[in-house]
């Protein structure tokens, strides 16, 4: 009998412990719901959210054309129940913000019509997203190698310059960036064929010397195609790629200027991928004696160099309708059109790409993927 009650009396007791500890544990459950609910979200991960909530709000309402462009605005996605406010997800309302979305290769791509790129802007009194132009711009020279600013664009000149830029597992090396914020990369190597640059059969020689005119040449079709094959760039990569306006202006068999208003003389428009023009590698020198595109001293004091010393260039001659300009050994040439040559392949980026990491050297470049 005396076992019996005190078998009744240990299980009253956990009972009435249960009982009085439910309540707690309901509360202390509670309070941490709740404050996994309340806890703030990161900046970054609210720029995430900003795209996938704008791919939501733009179902259906997409650009369609090469180089369409649509910006819709932080506030636009909040008000129309898209996204949480920046109050309310982020415990700041000092936001603002909006996603671009932009159509790349519309014209070129046969298989789903182009590809589209998001870009996120989100402003706030203690954040700001790093665009990957904000990062390559922080420091700007006047001496020596490095960034210079020249007009309304910026470039790299020197040997000693922290450009490179891993772009999808290729390597690139940044060249420019132009007044609307687009960066401009060339392949750190040549493309591992050879090619001639147009083969047409020409009237003017009765041979088949090739016609030196770029928009309609064998060598835009090369990087055309290099361009479709997804071995060479994947899709993820095209969908970061900007169309951007091609200088391929003619030159005089004697013009060795080394301005990039003679190449910039005739345009090429909305170029998905593209060559190096004749004044690029003389402008990326900072020896003072390259003064023309013909000068051995624009090797010295200048990355390209070690990039294309060798390799064909959207430029030809306007004294005849044959020949085409090559850089050889980092010296502008003439040869015909239907010579073999390296090519590097050329291509821009839009500036506002979010700045993923990377400070611009061989062993740590800028990254995007």
């Amino acid at each position: 009998m005396v076992e019996t009650l005190k078998k009744m009396d240990k299980k009253f007791l956990i009972f009435a412990v249960a009982i009085i500890m439910f309540p707690i544990v309901l509360v202390i459950l509670l309070a941490i719901v709740r404050g996994c609910s309340n806890s703030k979200m990161t900046y970054t991960s609210y720029e995430k959210k900003m795209i996938s909530a704008t791919e939501r709000y733009l179902k259906g309402k997409l650009p369609k054309e090469e180089s369409g462009v649509k910006t819709i605005s932080l506030s636009k996605l909040v008000d129309k129940g898209y996204i949480r406010s920046p109050k309310k997800a982020l415990k700041d309302d000092s936001c603002e913000g909006s996603v671009t979305v932009r159509m790349n290769g519309s014209s070129i791509e046969t298989n789903n019509g182009g590809f589209l790129n998001y870009t996120v802007d989100l402003k706030c009194k203690t954040y700001k997203t790093t665009h990957l132009i904000d990062k390559i711009t922080e420091v700007v020279v006047t001496s020596e190698s490095g960034l210079y600013k020249d007009g309304n664009e910026y470039i790299f000149r020197g040997n000693k310059v922290n450009n490179y830029i891993n772009f999808y597992g290729i390597n690139y090396r940044i060249m420019s960036t132009d007044e609307d914020g687009f960066i401009k990369l060339i392949k750190d190597s040549p493309e591992p064929s050879t090619r001639y640059w147009d083969n047409k059969y020409n009237v003017e020689v009765d041979s088949s010397y090739g016609k030196n005119i770029y928009k309609d040449s064998s060598i835009l079709s090369y990087l055309l195609s290099d361009y479709q094959n997804s071995k060479r760039i994947n899709k993820k990569a095209k969908q970061h790629m900007v169309a951007h306006d091609v200088c391929v202006g003619k030159r005089n068999s004697n013009d060795y200027s080394i301005s990039k208003d003679l190449d910039c003389s005739e345009i090429l428009e909305n170029q998905i991928v593209s060559l190096i023009n004749v004044s690029d590698y003389a402008r990326a020198s900072i020896d003072p004696n390259c003064t023309t595109t013909i000068s051995k001293s624009c090797k010295n004091y200048n990355y390209l160099s070690n990039v294309s010393s060798s390799s064909w260039t959207t430029n030809s001659i306007k004294d005849n309708t044959y020949e085409v300009l090559f850089l050889s050994d980092g010296v502008q040439e003439i040869q015909n059109a239907n010579t073999y040559n390296e090519y590097n392949v050329v291509i821009y980026i839009d500036g506002s790409e979010i700045y993923q990491g990377g400070r611009g050297t061989l062993s740590d470049p800028y990254i995007l993927d």
